[in-house]
C-alpha cells in the first residue's frame, strides 16, 4: 500500500465525522427534512412556488422599511423561526442583510446594526433609537409647548 492510500485510510473516519448528518444516521432528502423539522425542502417546488408568492405580495424588506429604507426583498424568512409553519401569516419578506442579520441573532449570536447618517442607531430595540422614534412621533410634535416668536425673541435679548 503506497504513503497516500495509507494516508486516506487514516483521514476517512475523520472525514466522516465532520459531516454532522451523516454522523446521525441522515442518508435521503427525507430524513434530512425530518431532522430540520421543515415540511418543504428549500430546492422543492412547493417552496419555491410559495417563496415567489410571499416575494411577489411583499417586493420591500420589511425590516428596512420600518426603519424608513427602500430595499428589495430577496430572502423569505419563517417569522417565528419555526421551519415547519410555513402559514402565509408567518412568513415574511427580508433582504439578504436582514435575514442574516436575523438568522444569526435567533442563533443567539452578537450582531451589529450600525448607524445611520446622523449617528442614530439602525438597530429598532436600541434605546437611542426608541427615544429618537418617540421624538418624532406625530403625538409628541402635537404635545410640545409652543412660543409665540415675540416670546422667543425677547427671550435671545435678555442678559
Amino acid at each position: 500500500m503506497t504513503n497516500a492510500k495509507r494516508k486516506l485510510q487514516m483521514l476517512k473516519p475523520r472525514l466522516q465525522v465532520l459531516d454532522p448528518m451523516k454522523a446521525r444516521g441522515i442518508k435521503t432528502l427525507k430524513q434530512k427534512q425530518e431532522a430540520n423539522g421543515r415540511t418543504l425542502a428549500l430546492d422543492s417546488a412547493a417552496w419555491r412556488k410559495l417563496r415567489a408568492s410571499v416575494l411577489a405580495d411583499e417586493p420591500l424588506c420589511r425590516h428596512c422599511q420600518a426603519l424608513g429604507r427602500v430595499t428589495p426583498a430577496t430572502d423569505v424568512d419563517h417569522i417565528d423561526n419555526d421551519p415547519s409553519n410555513n402559514r402565509r401569516d408567518n412568513l415574511q419578506a427580508l433582504c439578504h442583510e436582514c435575514h442574516s442579520r436575523k438568522t444569526n441573532a435567533d442563533m443567539g449570536r452578537r450582531v451589529s446594526y450600525g448607524c445611520d447618517a446622523d449617528g442614530i442607531p439602525l438597530n429598532p430595540n436600541h434605546p437611542w433609537r426608541i427615544d429618537y422614534e418617540r421624538e418624532k412621533s406625530p403625538d409628541r410634535q402635537a404635545n410640545r409647548p409652543t412660543g409665540t416668536s415675540s416670546f422667543n425673541a425677547n427671550r435671545e435679548n435678555e442678559p
